[in-house]
């Protein structure tokens, strides 16, 4: 059963990752790009949005790309992205002309079909206050989704199951080899998580878990309070899922109509996600224990975030 149900999504999901836009503005000059762009924002608009991971953003971006005038997609550079939060969690910008360029030429590319970009990824989610300076955004949209359901979530998916030595005092320069050889986003699970650093080399996959969870939606949190409240707006998955009239009133936030008929709103989410990666996993009762001081670090953020508008 579980072998027809990734089967059947994966044919879905790849109908829906042939929606992207091929991005035809990468191989121009960053010079270029940052003129066309300067020139371009001024009467079109972009739309950027993070997550801890998990929390349903490719399904938003999906209900959104059915909308009209707006270009909707996430992850479409994991390995530049996963570096990019990578050196942000360590405060190192060297590289941080890369990912505006990379953004603005995908931003370029959906602005040949609509005047509305929408570009999501788990990946920005160290990197708001710089992106929001540089890109100017119309909006910027958190994603945050319950402890529990996410932390499930991230360990039926697989997270920190390879067995990798790395030293997180220490910000490297380029991904390690190891992690060429593995799904490139995995480098972007491997930051700066300040204080837990050692704690969290010593633990087990599901506390692992929870501690980048904490030590991500902390940072969400920290950088997007010194945005402009009218430009955040917080969708809250547990609030969202299938529920048509919420989702409706958020795109209104972003000035977009769903304008889709609650049938095929419905019908969206078998593309992007699959009911067995958010199965209940057991937990060892001694992690439990830790988990669930770490859960309460977790909810003291998401309340502020849900509070904040």
């Amino acid at each position: 059963m579980k072998f027809l149900k990734k089967l059947f999504f994966n044919f879905h999901n790849y109908r829906y990752r042939k929606n992207r836009n091929k991005n035809t503005f990468r191989k121009f000059s960053k010079k270029k790009i940052k003129n066309y762009y300067q020139l371009n924002i001024k009467k079109k608009k972009i739309i950027l949005a993070t997550q801890v991971g998990r929390g349903g953003g490719k399904w938003l971006a999906d209900i959104i790309n059915q909308c009209d005038d707006v270009s909707a997609f996430g992850e479409r550079h994991r390995l530049e992205e996963s570096i990019f939060r990578h050196d942000c969690s360590y405060n190192n910008k060297k590289r941080f002309n890369d990912i505006l360029h990379i953004i603005k030429s995908e931003a370029l590319s959906d602005w040949k079909f609509n005047n509305i970009s929408y570009i999501s990824s788990p990946y920005f989610s160290h990197g708001i206050k710089f992106l929001e300076k540089n890109l100017r955004s119309d909006k910027f949209v958190i994603i945050v989704r319950d402890f529990d359901g996410l932390l499930f979530s991230l360990l039926n998916k697989g997270w920190y199951k390879e067995n990798i030595e790395i030293n997180l005092n220490k910000h490297s320069k380029k991904p390690p080899k190891i992690f060429l050889k593995k799904p490139n986003q995995f480098f972007g699970r491997y930051i700066n998580l300040n204080e837990d650093n050692e704690i969290f080399l010593k633990s087990s996959r599901p506390v692992k878990i929870a501690i980048f969870m904490h030590q991500t939606l902390k940072k969400i949190f920290e950088d997007m309070i010194h945005i402009k409240k009218n430009k955040i707006v917080i969708f809250d998955l547990n609030k969202a899922d299938q529920n048509y009239k919420y989702c409706k009133r958020i795109l209104k936030k972003l000035n977009i109509n769903l304008d889709i008929e609650k049938q095929n709103f419905l019908g969206l989410k078998k593309r992007t996600a699959i009911s067995i990666e958010n199965e209940i996993v057991s937990i060892d009762k001694k992690d439990l224990i830790e988990i669930k001081k770490i859960k309460v670090k977790y909810n003291y953020y998401l309340k502020k975030i849900k509070r904040y508008i």
